[in-house]
C-alpha cells in the first residue's frame, strides 16, 4: 500500500497535475449536454486569468498548449467548466 501511494505521488508530481508543473501540457475543450452524475463544474469566472485565456482559446476546437506555470487542477482529466450557460469537458494531454 505504501509503495502504491508513493508511486502515485511521484506520477502526479512528474506530470505537473498538482498545479503549475513545468512540463508541457495541452488543453482540449468539448461541449457536453449534461454534467455526469457525481461530477461538479467550476464556473468560468472562478478560473484564474491565464486559465480563462487558455479555455477561450481551446473553445475553437484545437488543443491549446498551456503556458508553463499555468495551474492545471481546474482542468483535471476530466474537468468540467460552466461557461456562457453551457457545460464543457476539459481534458489535459501530457505528451
Amino acid at each position: 500500500m505504501r509503495v502504491s501511494v508513493l508511486l502515485a505521488a511521484a506520477l502526479v508530481l512528474s506530470t505537473g497535475c498538482l498545479g503549475g508543473g513545468s512540463g508541457t501540457a495541452r488543453l482540449s475543450v468539448t461541449r457536453v449536454d449534461d454534467l455526469p452524475q457525481s461530477e461538479g463544474a467550476v464556473s468560468y469566472q472562478n478560473l484564474a486569468p491565464d486559465q480563462q485565456s487558455a479555455f477561450r482559446q481551446a473553445l475553437g476546437g484545437e488543443p491549446v498548449t498551456l503556458r508553463e506555470g499555468t495551474d492545471r487542477n481546474e482542468f483535471r482529466d476530466p474537468g468540467y467548466v460552466r461557461y456562457d450557460g453551457e457545460i464543457y469537458q476539459t481534458t489535459i494531454m501530457i505528451p
